[in-house]
């Protein structure tokens, strides 16, 4: 089966595609600005679940379910965080079975360091397209955001 002309030009310039390549720049960059820390060890993909904790308290249910990932491969990714001394780990009230995950003082410290490089991610975006467009991409993203959860 080959692909058709406007599949293929399409397929080089998709909005999924083009975030994929901005989201994979950008998490080099974070990983970049780790080696050589105490976080440095902490493997790129669980940085990915501590990045969606965003500094909440969630249980560990919400964290599979918001990054599509199997229940297994959450739990393993947030025993390796409490591990390293990333999150804590506590049962949900009322519940003997779902975990509550909580961000330690050493999370709280790479969030620090984590929130420098996202300023800085977000100054190279308005260097290129200006602070009025990259409030206008925060919006639009918002809104895409609110409406994949209907």
């Amino acid at each position: 089966m080959t692909i058709e002309k406007k599949d293929d030009t399409f397929l080089a310039t998709n909005i999924k595609g083009m975030m994929m390549t901005l989201l994979a720049h950008w998490n080099n960059e974070m990983d970049a600005a780790r080696s050589g820390t105490e976080f440095a060890d902490i493997r790129p993909a669980d940085m990915r679940v501590f990045g969606q904790l965003r500094g909440r308290t969630v249980k560990l249910s919400e964290i599979h379910r918001e990054m599509s990932f199997s229940r297994q491969a959450a739990q393993q990714a947030v025993e390796r965080l409490a591990k390293q001394g990333m999150i804590q780990i506590d049962l949900a009230p009322g519940s003997k079975r779902d975990k509550i995950i909580s961000i330690t003082e050493k999370g709280q410290k790479w969030r620090s360091i984590a929130a420098s490089q996202i300023r800085k991610i977000e100054q190279d975006c308005a260097h290129v397209i200006g602070d009025s467009g990259r409030e206008t991409l925060r919006a639009l993203l918002i809104e895409l955001i609110k409406d994949s959860k209907n």
